[in-house]
């Protein structure tokens, strides 16, 4: 017996050496009472406190999270989070690495305006069919006065302090979003963004302004920077250039590497000697050149597939008119609605009506008041009392027109479609100017 209650005693002592030890209160401490305003500027206030080394902001009793991991989220909430970003949330959330940038393209939000303006700074803007009225702009290192009401913000970026400045207008139903973004290396950061906005929009771009200022030259070779654009995507819907200069190889490089698809604008000083001419720079839907010196016949003829040209001070004589008017006649120009060219009044006296309209049919019409409007234009409106009206071999009609306004000389051959109004005075369509 004795041993049997020595064994039991010892049992007693190990329950008494194992006993859990008694729970402790959680350490609170209360450090600091504040507050922050959103951005509905609604203020918030809030008491923060550290449990367990851990900061933790409470709001009337509710913990109010300041720091989530979101990517252990699971697949679909994750992707239902994302979806609820706006634009601008998203590409922010895409740079923050190289698995956020692939959780942003898998999104698929497809922009259905994306504009780039590069030489003097940089603007990136872009518009959704999911948010209408509502466009969002990037501004990289552009010369813009800062407003009052600006917030601004700072990130890293390589390690470097990154300042970025927002600010939201809004006019009427429109509302815009600026982002301003300054102290960047212009050109290799555009690229990059470009490049990145490619790529988790899975979009191209539908319209570029290069524009170059001798006395801000933000773009250092303009065959190089049209190189790596058309390297990135093979053509573009509207591509404009304008050229304080110009530097004959690096300009025809340029030229030689564009491909549009529906509008090309060219703006560079006319220089003697200047010639350029290929088989693709021109195979668009509208043509727009200014300072167009340097356009040729041949040129023109390489408008063939184009529905409206617009040339300003060209070196155009009557014989190049008559040849041009003559081909429409055969119908080098099947797609051609409207063409229009201007030069200042002093050189008009180069043009006669029988000259540029020689071996031509056509009727003579004077004193009749006529509106020529074409709807796709909506301020393209031109009246006129004179005209000649023509037949292409197809039987299709159209009218040259000629007109004196504040000091130039315009040339028009106007095309009768449907999507036009030809109307005169007696016409219920008809509009007074």
């Amino acid at each position: 017996m004795g041993n049997i209650e020595s064994k039991k005693g010892k049992i007693m002592k190990k329950r008494v050496t194992f006993k859990l030890p008694k729970k402790k209160k959680k350490e609170e401490e209360e450090i600091v009472t504040g507050s922050f305003t959103d951005e509905s500027n609604i203020i918030t206030e809030y008491h923060e406190r550290t449990i367990y080394n851990v900061k933790v902001l409470y709001k009337d009793g509710l913990v109010i999270p300041s720091e989530f991991n979101f990517l252990r989220l699971p697949m679909i909430p994750l992707q239902m989070c994302l979806k609820m970003m706006e634009p601008s949330e998203l590409i922010d959330f895409s740079w923050c690495s190289k698995r956020t940038k692939e959780w942003a393209k898998s999104i698929k939000l497809k922009p259905s305006d994306f504009s780039l303006m590069f030489g003097e700074g940089a603007e990136i803007n872009l518009r959704f069919d999911e948010y209408p009225g509502i466009e969002w702009r990037y501004h990289l290192n552009r010369a813009l006065k800062f407003k009052n009401d600006d917030c601004f913000e700072t990130r890293k970026l390589d390690g470097e302090d990154l300042s970025i400045g927002r600010r939201t207008e809004i006019t009427g139903p429109q509302t815009t979003y600026h982002f301003i973004i300054i102290k960047l290396p212009t050109e290799p950061c555009f690229r990059a963004w470009i490049e990145h906005l490619c790529y988790i929009l899975k979009s191209p771009v539908n319209n570029f302004l290069l524009l170059i200022n001798s006395g801000n030259f933000h773009c250092k070779s303009l065959s190089e920077t049209v190189d790596w654009f058309f390297n990135l995507q093979p053509s573009i819907e509207a591509f404009e250039i304008r050229l304080k200069e110009i530097y004959d190889e690096e300009l025809k490089r340029a030229l030689d590497r564009l491909r549009t698809t529906r509008n090309i604008i060219l703006d560079f000083p006319s220089v003697d000697g200047f010639r350029h001419r290929n088989q693709t720079m021109f195979n668009t839907d509208h043509v727009v050149v200014r300072k167009a010196k340097w356009i040729t016949i041949d040129n023109l003829l390489d408008m063939k597939n184009c529905l409206t040209i617009r040339i300003l001070e060209p070196n155009f004589t009557d014989g190049i008119l008559n040849l041009f008017i003559h081909k429409w006649v055969d119908g080098h120009f099947p797609h051609l609605e409207y063409f229009h060219f201007t030069i200042e009044n002093e050189e008009s006296v180069k043009f006669n009506a029988n000259l540029f309209l020689e071996g031509i049919e056509y009727e003579h019409e004077d004193d009749c008041n006529r509106m020529f409007k074409r709807r796709e234009d909506g301020d393209l409106t031109i009246w006129t009392h004179e005209g000649w009206h023509i037949r292409n071999k197809n039987g299709i009609e159209a009218s040259v027109l000629t007109l004196d306004s504040e000091g130039s000389y315009y040339f028009v051959l106007f095309v009768w479609t449907e999507e036009s109004i030809i109307a005169t005075e007696d016409d219920e369509l008809f509009e007074w100017p």
